[in-house]
């Protein structure tokens, strides 16, 4: 059954100069009851709450309006998912920071709706979050493959390798990715996912004290240096990574945006959503595998 959300007046709590938070209030309903004289009383009602650092926010540099609009789209997309899982809460909280939000933003502010009465239609889906086996499968093995290599790892250096920056990323593993929306949200919790290490470990280990240096080049340094460097692993993670750089906004004028449609095959501009993520998701998991491999010699 389809279902429309409706938006209401939002409100900013007045906290702490370190964080700015705004509350979405919203309803969801039947669309077949919108309009009717029971819309109202068979809707439920529902919030989120949004919340950005000082740091963060000081970065996108927007103004409050933009800043406004950037975090409603943040936003409304989660609702959007929670209610296509059928995992909506009364109240949902999302928590914005510079681990788990890129920097520049990726979204344009003017092309953001306002907040204020907006309303979304949504189509039913037949599928519900953890439904479909592909994506069943594949992100149990991920999901399997980290914690491998987080083992084989800590018992050479008592330590993890892999770190969840959120834990709502590996959620994405299990979703399917129907549209260039989906698709955009999939791939940032991948590259998220892909890019989490722990640096300050690496660093010791590698002998790398250049603050620059990040976790991508930082575990090829320590692959290297321990003579069982498999190329293709750190392959595959950089292209992940360089792909997410030309989603939504900035296209093909990013640097190794192109190379990396290239490297996983993908035509430009991608039309096939869903097929170009199982494809991630597999080129992910084989570069797991592969990490893992070596990791035990």
């Amino acid at each position: 059954m389809n279902k429309t959300i409706f938006f209401e007046p939002t409100r900013r709590i007045t906290s702490g100069c370190d964080v700015t938070e705004y509350v979405f209030p919203f309803r969801v309903v039947d669309t077949t009851l919108v309009g009717g004289p029971d819309e109202i009383l068979q809707s439920s009602h529902h919030a989120i709450k949004v919340a950005v650092t000082r740091t963060l926010s000081s970065s996108w540099d927007f103004t409050d309006d933009n800043l406004h609009r950037v975090m409603f789209e943040y936003g409304k997309r989660h609702v959007i998912q929670k209610v296509q899982d059928g995992t909506l809460r009364e109240f949902e909280e999302l928590d914005l920071h510079t681990a788990n939000a890129p920097c520049p933003c990726p979204f344009d502010p003017a092309q953001i709706e306002n907040p204020m009465g907006a309303v979304i239609t949504l189509e039913s889906s037949s599928k519900k979050l953890m439904e479909d086996s592909t994506f069943l499968q594949l992100a149990a093995s991920i999901i399997d493959a980290r914690d491998n290599i987080n083992a084989i790892f800590h018992q050479k250096h008592n330590e993890k390798l892999i770190i969840i920056g959120e834990e709502r990323d590996l959620l994405q593993f299990f979703r399917d990715a129907k549209s260039k929306e989906e698709f955009f949200f999939r791939l940032s919790a991948l590259s998220n996912a892909s890019t989490k290490m722990n640096v300050e470990c690496l660093r010791s280990l590698a002998g790398i004290t250049d603050t620059q240096v990040k976790s991508i080049q930082l575990l090829e340094a320590y692959l290297r240096k321990h003579s069982i460097l498999e190329q293709r692993i750190i392959d595959t993670l950089r292209n992940i990574n360089k792909l997410r750089q030309g989603y939504p906004v900035h296209g093909d004028r990013s640097k190794g945006v192109l190379e990396a449609h290239a490297y996983f095959s993908f035509e430009y501009p991608i039309t096939n959503y869903r097929e170009a993520w199982e494809t991630l998701l597999l080129h992910y998991l084989e570069a797991l595998q592969k990490l893992l491999e070596v990791l035990k010699n």
